[in-house]
């Protein structure tokens, strides 16, 4: 029976309209859609190129934020050289380091405790006098510091700080 319907006209009608039909509607879908589109996915290479150059500008940008975060970051690890006037308070934040150069100057505690000097082992209270060329360490960001008892005094100091 199958045989019967294969060899028949009928068949062969049928077949020959199902696939004009499907390619019809195939170039009647393709006129309608723009390329690229959800709908139809196939892209040019403009498009392509002009992706690949957005995704560029956005890479670079991403790029140059962390390595500003980094240069800030390496600018904190590295001591700096500041000029303190007489009268005027260098707070620290935590894990400051200090080192009085030239001048000087009296630590300022606070209820948790003073400062830290790594090289005498010793903690520094408010009033006492930092001795020079000593490493000083600030713990914790509570208020704790130094407060400058001579003109031109010059501090090597990594980390964060405040002058007031």
């Amino acid at each position: 029976m199958w045989k019967n319907i294969r060899n028949s006209k009928i068949y062969v009608i049928v077949l020959g309209a199902s696939i004009l039909l499907t390619v019809s509607t195939q170039i009647t879908k393709a006129g309608y859609l723009n390329p690229g589109s959800p709908e139809d996915p196939i892209v040019t290479q403009s498009y392509v190129e002009k992706r690949n150059e957005q995704l560029k500008y956005y890479i670079d940008q991403k790029i140059g934020e962390v390595n500003n975060a980094l240069n800030a970051v390496q600018a904190q690890q590295q001591f700096q050289i500041i000029e303190v006037q007489k009268g005027q308070k260098v707070i620290g934040k935590a894990s400051t380091e200090m080192i009085i150069r030239s001048g000087e100057a009296k630590a300022i505690a606070s209820p948790s405790g003073g400062l830290s000097d790594l090289i005498a082992g010793i903690d520094l209270k408010t009033g006492e006098i930092v001795p020079l060329n000593h490493l000083i360490l600030i713990p914790r960001d509570d208020g704790r510091g130094i407060e400058v008892t001579v003109n031109k005094t010059f501090i090597l100091i990594k980390g964060g700080y405040e002058i007031k």
